[in-house]
């Protein structure tokens, strides 16, 4: 079968949906599409599947796969990038169906400050770079909000609001269960004080509380 090309007036406009694991990038991926005029691929890949999506919509979105971050400071300026962000002590303390057999933790301290990590090379690399950073609580509270940021940053029209998606129910239960859970407590106090630290900066840069105190740790 021959591959068909579509012809456009204007080039596609390419979204790409970042975050660590654990922080709202699936549920941001699929409510995406209650947008008109848009296609969002369903597997996780890199950013260079926005380059070999052959299709008629105008908006196309892909979201990172799980090694997404170790690339992320070359994402090209030409591609819109939402970078989902969650209070971290409910992403450290978050479940997955694919690791539960492995460890009690989806998401590791190491690959937390890898994620972390790679938004600050990013921001390193790319100063002048259009961020539009979506939290998941926010977008659990107000998630039509939400949708109407994502609209005026990226020109796009609602099909239908976010909050009358059938399919993707917002869950208030999965906001800071840390703070009902004693040993989701016990064990996020007991990770080491220089990664401690860095939570706190990330707490500090995207307006979290830091229920738990650290100490004065270098922790470059």
């Amino acid at each position: 079968m021959q591959r068909r090309t579509y012809a456009r007036a204007t080039p596609a406009n390419r979204i790409f949906i970042s975050g660590c694991a654990r922080s709202g990038t699936t549920l941001t991926q699929r409510l995406m599409r209650c947008f008109e005029d848009i296609f969002v691929h369903p597997p996780e890949a890199r950013y260079t599947m926005l380059d070999m999506l052959d299709r008629p919509e105008s908006n196309l979105v892909v979201k990172r796969d799980a090694r997404g971050f170790a690339h992320l400071a070359k994402l090209p300026p030409s591609i819109g990038l939402i970078y989902c962000v969650r209070h971290p002590f409910d992403t450290l303390t978050s479940s997955h169906p694919q690791t539960r057999n492995e460890r009690r933790f989806h998401v590791t301290p190491h690959r937390w400050l890898a994620e972390y990590d790679a938004l600050i090379r990013l921001k390193k690399a790319q100063p002048n770079r259009q961020i539009l950073f979506v939290r998941y609580e926010d977008m659990i509270g107000a998630p039509d909000a939400q949708q109407a940021r994502i609209a005026q940053s990226f020109g796009m029209t609602p099909r239908m609001r976010f909050s009358e998606d059938p399919d993707n129910p917002i869950w208030v239960a999965s906001l800071r269960k840390w703070e009902r859970n004693e040993e989701f407590r016990t064990y996020l106090g007991g990770l080491p004080p220089a990664f401690l630290v860095r939570v706190q900066r990330f707490c500090a840069e995207f307006g979290y509380d830091m229920p738990i105190s650290t100490p004065t740790v270098d922790a470059r």
